[in-house]
């Protein structure tokens, strides 16, 4: 009892609450961060994709100046092709795909039904798009931005609600210009503070690339090619993408999703504080990347307080184990003269074992 009381004092008592207290605080700042980095569909594709973690998800987002074609991204996938056959990468089984890849170009449109006319922001998009951007389908289903038919057209639920009363359309006719275009799907819009600063606060349409570039006279650049494809070590994928792009850097960004919100690149923001939103290569970033970018500077500071509170904690655990160790009743040297009696008492009773039945020794 005295040794308790000389190591757990009232002032050690209170400091043990607090250090309760900040370990709760702590937990529940990293429930926070954890919870706000998986609202991101687009970020934690690649966990979707594979479990093991042994895929990641790459975003290359292009400078008007580079001005990217259908083109251009087929050249960009066979090359990417090009340099995993070049490190002997394959797929992780025969009836898997070793790499998916999809692009996108934002534009505006006007879209028509029989007795609407809408004004819509709208994504052309091609290749596997929608397998790292799943939409909250209200009805319907996706398009396949490798068909041979670029007719489908996916709504949001406002525009589909102005166009027609309804968000139960699909197969229902609308017209982009003179082109008719069918509804696959209706989607729910996301909605809240974030998304109106990143952009996505428009009525909002998905269309194959080939129907946005006819609607914008051919003048619709490729602003996002994505990539979800092997990573077996660190950065290997980022290299392989760096290198199958034959553009001048300052015409494009490389951003590797899969762990960008690891606590870890998260405390990296924090040197790059007042120059991380400096951007000097004219890109204008799609609504999911200005998602992406707020949550990092939102989590950042998650992180850093959530260190802190783990190093207060850590560190009051060592002063109380140091008062114990001080306090301690027993020292090494009692410890070392309790084995030493024990070992004298057990040698005295094996002596007395080999003892004659006369009770003396020969």
């Amino acid at each position: 009892m005295s040794y308790l009381k000389k190591v757990f004092t009232k002032k050690q008592i209170v400091w043990l609450i607090v250090t309760g207290a900040v370990l709760i605080l702590f937990f529940i700042n990293l429930a926070i961060g954890i919870g706000l980095s998986k609202t991101q569909n687009v970020q934690i594709s690649a966990d979707r994709w594979d479990s093991k973690g042994e895929h990641a998800m790459l975003s290359v987002f292009f400078s008007d100046m580079a001005y990217a074609t259908e083109d251009t991204m087929k050249e960009l996938s066979f090359n990417i092709d090009e340099g995993l056959d070049k490190e002997a990468v394959s797929a992780s089984n025969d009836h898997a795909r070793r790499k998916v890849d999809g692009y996108s170009s934002t534009g505006k449109i006007s879209v028509t039904s029989d007795t609407s006319t809408q004004e819509v922001k709208a994504y052309g998009v091609g290749g596997d798009y929608f397998l790292m951007h799943p939409l909250k389908m209200l009805s319907g289903s996706y398009f396949d931005g490798n068909d041979v038919m670029q007719d489908h057209i996916i709504l949001d639920n406002d525009t589909a609600w102005l166009l027609y009363g309804s968000y139960n359309i699909v197969g229902k006719p609308v017209w982009i210009g003179d082109k008719l275009h069918i509804v696959s799907g209706v989607y729910e819009r996301d909605k809240g503070r974030l998304n109106d600063l990143a952009g996505n606060n428009e009525a909002t349409a998905y269309i194959s690339y080939e129907s946005l570039a006819a609607a914008m006279g051919g003048d619709a650049p490729i602003n996002c090619y994505e990539v979800l494809m092997p990573n077996p070590v660190s950065g290997f994928a980022e290299k392989i993408v760096k290198d199958a792009i034959h553009f001048e850097e300052n015409r494009f960004t490389i951003v590797q999703n899969t762990g960008r919100f690891h606590w870890t690149k998260l405390i990296k923001n924090v040197g790059a504080f007042g120059s991380r939103s400096m951007n000097g290569k004219s890109i204008l970033y799609p609504y999911w990347e200005n998602m992406a970018r707020g949550l990092e500077d939102i989590i950042t500071p998650f992180v850093v307080i959530g260190l802190l509170l783990f190093i207060f904690v850590v560190a009051n655990i060592i002063v109380l184990l140091a008062r114990m160790w001080k306090n301690r009743e027993i020292h090494s040297s009692d410890v070392k003269n309790y084995l030493e009696r024990r070992l004298e008492i057990y040698r005295e009773k094996k002596r007395e074992m080999k003892k004659p039945e006369g009770g003396e020794y020969l």
